[in-house]
């Protein structure tokens, strides 16, 4: 690993006048391909640093569940000329997007992929179970210590090529001026998770009395347990009819995690509501407004697409609050914790004794922490009812993510990994964003021709 980053550095260094080119993997699950937040601000850092970008949508690649395999419409051949003739001297994936063979023997230099999610939710598309992408010749930037001990369980020799890092932020906030009032007493940005493929399970679930029973059965155990490994070692009458339905054990457990998430939400806007709560989420919650009153007094009108917009909400908020989805590891640091640490909000998160908040900030990190609901609600109405404590607390957690968690040094040190250096000075570099139905078999492109000609017929 470290001869091919060297060679990637001398190559780089022999041509300075040259801009370089990386190829960002990356992904997007709405129809428009909008970036989420946290992966534009990254694109955006590597390109002030002075880096060219080309971008990928690595969901394109995929053909089921959005991460799985690889679609049958695309000729791999010709996408490996094509990264052969790109000679890019390195590249940075999130959640092993787009990491096949083809593309991995094209990229000239180092390779490196950022783990920012639970390992069921990383792209498979060679479908070697979810540690085979990490045995390649690849860096791997692990964000949680969860992750960390996974992957040093499982792979052999990966010690040398792991990296941990907290996500990243902008530091800057505005001032708070004497007497002024917060416009949230407290805010929440978050989603009712799930998707269309957990809707159909569910419409299954009221159709079929099987399903029912054995979706119920299933929900117990995982509040009980956290996982279903019990029913999978069994092997028996349940696990026989999970393997009916066209998803993979993972997935159906991560599925349920999710109704196990969203159930904890929405109790959790009925308790904070009548403090204040202001809330900002997914479509999802707007099929609650009818019939939760709650939901309906806390949800916020505007979208939030964009981190200045979080971090607005952030600083204008007494209080911010987090709660992980079911099947995130307890351990992790979700972004929203170290953005709401920057900004003018103090956070609230769940606890957990071995959280990466302690093996980063020490055994005294200021953050005041939950371990239900109801201290939860305690908690806000406290830090709500004294000010100075709660501004005291806020001073303290913007110290400690006062340098290092920029997304300007996260870029610097993404750059490390694959053995580049910032432009010094350099202008911003230009964003590409390579569209990957250019390379459609000849079959599927003249599908798609005749299908168009007929359509203006």
């Amino acid at each position: 690993m470290k001869k091919k980053r060297k060679k990637a550095a001398d190559q780089l260094s022999a041509s300075q006048s040259d801009r370089m080119t990386l190829a960002f993997f990356g992904y997007s699950w709405n129809a428009e391909h909008r970036l989420d937040a946290y992966m534009e601000e990254t694109v955006q850092s590597l390109l002030q640093a002075g880096v060219n970008i080309d971008f990928y949508f690595g969901n394109q690649l995929s053909k089921e569940f959005g991460i799985y395999g690889v679609a049958d419409v695309l000729d791999l051949a010709s996408m490996e000329q094509f990264f052969k003739s790109k000679n890019y001297p390195a590249a940075i994936s999130f959640n092993n997007s787009m990491l096949i063979p083809q593309v991995l023997g094209a990229i000239r230099g180092t390779v490196a992929t950022v783990i920012v999610d639970d390992l069921s939710h990383v792209f498979d598309n060679s479908r070697t179970g979810p540690y085979g992408v990490f045995r390649q010749d690849i860096e791997i930037v692990a964000m949680s210590s969860a992750l960390e001990r996974l992957l040093l369980a499982n792979v052999e020799g990966v010690a040398d090529r792991l990296h941990f890092m907290l996500p990243a932020t902008h530091i800057e906030r505005p001032p708070v001026l004497p007497g002024q009032a917060a416009e949230y007493p407290i805010s929440w940005v978050a989603s009712l998770v799930g998707d269309e493929k957990l809707q159909l399970y569910l419409n299954a679930v009221a159709e079929h009395p099987s399903y029912y029973a054995l979706t119920a059965r299933c929900l117990n155990r995982l509040a009980r347990d956290g996982h279903l490994r019990s029913i999978e070692e069994e092997d028996g009458a349940d696990f026989a009819l999970i393997k009916t339905i066209p998803w993979s054990f993972e997935y159906f457990t991560a599925q349920l995690l999710n109704v196990l998430t969203n159930r904890s939400r929405v109790e959790l806007v009925q308790r904070l509501a009548p403090h204040g709560l202001a809330l900002w989420g997914n479509a999802g919650w707007r099929n609650l407004l009818t019939h939760d009153a709650s939901v309906f007094t806390a949800l916020q009108p505007q979208a939030i697409t964009q981190h200045a917009d979080l971090r607005r909400v952030y600083n204008a908020s007494r209080i911010s609050i987090n709660m992980p989805q079911a099947h995130v590891a307890n351990d992790a640091v979700q972004y929203r914790v170290i953005d709401v640490m920057a900004s003018n909000a103090l956070m609230i998160t769940q606890y957990n004794k071995n959280s990466d908040l302690y093996r980063v900030f020490g055994a005294d990190c200021p953050i005041p922490t939950y371990d239900n609901l109801a201290t939860l609600e305690r908690l806000c109405v406290h830090y709500l009812n004294h000010e100075t404590e709660r501004r005291a607390l806020v001073e303290q957690c913007h110290r400690l993510v006062a340098e290092g968690f920029s997304f300007r040094e996260r870029a610097a040190k993404l750059l490390d990994i694959v053995g580049l250096q910032s432009q010094a000075g350099a202008a911003p570099g230009r964003l590409n964003r390579i569209d990957l139905r250019k390379f459609l078999t000849p079959a599927e492109a003249a599908r798609l021709r005749e299908a168009n000609q007929q359509r203006l017929a």
